[in-house]
């Protein structure tokens, strides 16, 4: 998931994005990048009676420009699937995935305004963008992409805030759409971390408060991600309303992501923890599963994927992937209710 300019510098560094040059259209301003990847996969415990499929993972074009000094745009089109722990193949179609026009109206302020990316989480939106194929359990419960109003200003050299205005209604508490949300920031780096602190709230459903660090110590790309989250008033009322007697009202996540490379091959892997929760009836009856959508009180995952890079815009990596929660919200192919769910896979990419 692309996130927040400073901070989406640092976490492209670790990946082969950091090193694809971009193309110049021919008689323009416009650059052009993207990139392709595609592979094998293999889900256990998927509710389907074929776990393994092929697949195009990623068909994405970027085209940006700076045409003077006060206006820009910047556009993203193609088809990405987001594979989830909790979601690993879903449906993806060709659109515009992204895109936005950004005005400086005065130095230090940038105001963009479209359909924007999220300043919230670690992972950004193309899987070739990140370490790993598959995207955690953290990821899952944060927001994506959205129609709104972004304004940044740049504090200082290595320090940005924000404030932005969208109509982003999904990734939220189940029983309650929102009509709109807010969220505010800041980015920046110190002493060679770069971080990001973000609160989002969507409207009358819940709000989270989202930490991002990210940094190198010895040869070791070193990446965290803390979400604390919690429901509304509105939200608990509606669950309340649906016969819901105990309501979990709050979670939080944590994903720890490291990575090592020598030479031309790469050892990423993810960690993480989620204590999520559920509402229920008195007799247990689940009403809705929580705020990250687990099932049961809590859950964690772990995933590797070795990575061989040949050429600075191209890979081909193995991913294995193991997730288990408190309850059994997986299903296998036989209807069997499961409390965990592994996932392997292989997959090519190119970058441009």
């Amino acid at each position: 998931m692309k996130k927040v300019v400073g901070l989406a510098t640092a976490v492209l560094s670790a990946t082969a994005v950091a090193n694809a040059g971009n193309l110049i259209v021919a008689n323009s301003d416009i650059e052009m990048s993207g990139g392709v990847s595609a592979g094998y996969f293999y889900t256990s415990n998927n509710d389907r009676n074929n776990e393994d499929y092929f697949t195009v993972s990623t068909f994405a074009i970027d085209l940006t420009t700076k045409a003077n000094e006060t206006i820009g745009f910047t556009v993203g089109f193609g088809t990405t699937k987001h594979p989830a722990l909790l979601e690993p193949n879903p449906e993806a179609s060709f659109e515009v995935e992204y895109g936005w026009v950004s005005i400086r109206p005065m130095e230090n302020l940038t105001i963009d305004a479209g359909k924007l990316l999220t300043n919230v989480g670690y992972e950004l939106f193309h899987t070739y963008e990140n370490q790993n194929y598959t995207y955690g359990l953290v990821w899952y419960g944060q927001p994506l992409n959205y129609a709104g109003l972004r304004a940044t200003y740049s504090v200082a050299e290595n320090l940005d805030v924000y404030v932005e205005y969208s109509h982003d209604t999904a990734g939220s508490v189940s029983v309650v759409n929102p009509s709109d949300a807010f969220a505010v920031g800041y980015m920046g780096s110190a002493y060679g971390i770069d971080y990001a602190v973000s609160y989002f709230d969507y409207n009358k459903t819940k709000n989270l408060i989202d930490v991002v660090f990210s940094t190198e110590y010895e040869g070791i790309s070193i990446g965290l991600n803390f979400d604390y989250q919690w429901m509304d008033d509105t939200a608990k009322e509606e669950l309340a309303n649906q016969g819901a007697a105990k309501i979990d009202d709050s979670a939080y996540g944590i994903a720890l992501y490291l990575s090592t490379k020598v030479d031309v091959f790469e050892l990423p892997v993810r960690l993480e923890y989620v204590n999520d929760g559920s509402a229920t009836k008195t007799d247990g009856t689940v009403v809705c599963e929580g705020i990250y959508g687990v099932a049961g009180d809590d859950a964690w995952s772990f995933t590797i994927t070795p990575t061989y890079r040949p050429a600075d815009n191209t890979y081909v990596r193995v991913e294995f992937a193991y997730v288990s929660t408190d309850g059994k919200g997986f299903t296998d192919d036989k209807g069997n209710e499961k409390d965990s769910r592994t996932f392997i896979g292989l997959e090519a990419g190119f970058i441009f």
